[in-house]
C-alpha cells in the first residue's frame, strides 16, 4: 500500500521519548516530603509505588484531574490533604525532566528529515501542561503540542484528534500518528479519520479486539520512507 501524507502526529511517551516514570519518582519524593514535614507516612516506598502507579494509571486513562489523584494518592498511603500538593508536585515534575527523559533512538535525526520533507509535524498526548510541552522541549521538539489538560479532552476520544487535526490545519486523512498504545493511539486515530501507525516496542502483541493499524514500525527511522512515498 502506497501512503502519502501532509503531515504526521505523534504520542510523546513511548513514541518520541521515555521519561523514566518521572510522575511516579515525584509522587514518591512527595510522600517523603511529607512525612518529613511533620505527619508520618507510615508504609514503604515500595508501598506506595503500587499505589502511585494505579492512581497515576486511573489519571492517564480515565480523565482523573490532578487534584483528584493527588488526594486519592496521599489518602491510601495513609495521609490527608493532598490536593494542597498540586503546586509542588507539579514543579517537582518539571524539576525531574532534565535528567530524567531521554529521546527515543533516531528522534533526533528523524524529526528534521520530516520537516525537511515539508510534512507538517505536531504532538497529541494524554497528560499536563506544562509537564509534556516541557518533556518535548527537552529532546528538541519544537513543533506543537497539544496535551489533554490544555484542550479538555483526551485519546482515544475522536474530539482530540480532530483538535490536532485544526491545529495542524490539514483534514483528518492527510494526517499519520504515530503512537505506541494501540487503544489510545491507533483506535482513536484510526476513529477519527486519521492513519494509525503502530509503534511496536515489543512489549505485547497488537489486540485482535480492535481495528488493525495502518502500517507498524519498529523504529522512527522508518517512518520517512513510508510517510514521504509518492502515490502512485
Amino acid at each position: 500500500m502506497q501512503l502519502r501524507f501532509d503531515g504526521v502526529a505523534f504520542d510523546l511517551d513511548h513514541t518520541l521519548l521515555v521519561d523514566n516514570r518521572l510522575e511516579r519518582v515525584a509522587l514518591l519524593d512527595l510522600i517523603v516530603r511529607i512525612d518529613a514535614s511533620g505527619a508520618p507516612m507510615r508504609l514503604s516506598l515500595d508501598r506506595a509505588g503500587i499505589v502511585a502507579d494505579e492512581e497515576l494509571f486511573r489519571y492517564r486513562n480515565e480523565g482523573v484531574d490532578l487534584d483528584s489523584m493527588l488526594r486519592r494518592f496521599v489518602e491510601r498511603c495513609g495521609g490527608s490533604g493532598g490536593e494542597a500538593w498540586v503546586p509542588w508536585f507539579r514543579q517537582r515534575a518539571l524539576d525531574l525532566v532534565p535528567r530524567m527523559v531521554l529521546p527515543m533512538p533516531a528522534a533526533g535525526r528523524v524529526l528534521p528529515a520530516l520537516a525537511e520533507a515539508n510534512l507538517r509535524i505536531a504532538a497529541l498526548s494524554n497528560g499536563p501542561s506544562p509537564l509534556q510541552e516541557r518533556k518535548a522541549a527537552q529532546i528538541g521538539f519544537y513543533y506543537p503540542v497539544l496535551t489533554s489538560e490544555q484542550i479538555g479532552s483526551s485519546k482515544p476520544d475522536p474530539a482530540a484528534f480532530e483538535l490536532l487535526a485544526t491545529t495542524m490545519g490539514l483534514e483528518a486523512e492527510r494526517i499519520a500518528y504515530v503512537g505506541d498504545d494501540p487503544y489510545m493511539d491507533i483506535a482513536g486515530a484510526l476513529e477519527a479519520g486519521f492513519a494509525g501507525i503502530w509503534f511496536d516496542g515489543g512489549s505485547k502483541p497488537y489486540p485482535a479486539d480492535i481495528p488493525p493499524p495502518t502500517a507498524t514500525i519498529l523504529s522512527l527511522d522508518e517512518l520517512l520512507p513510508l510517510l514521504a512515498k509518492p502515490a502512485v
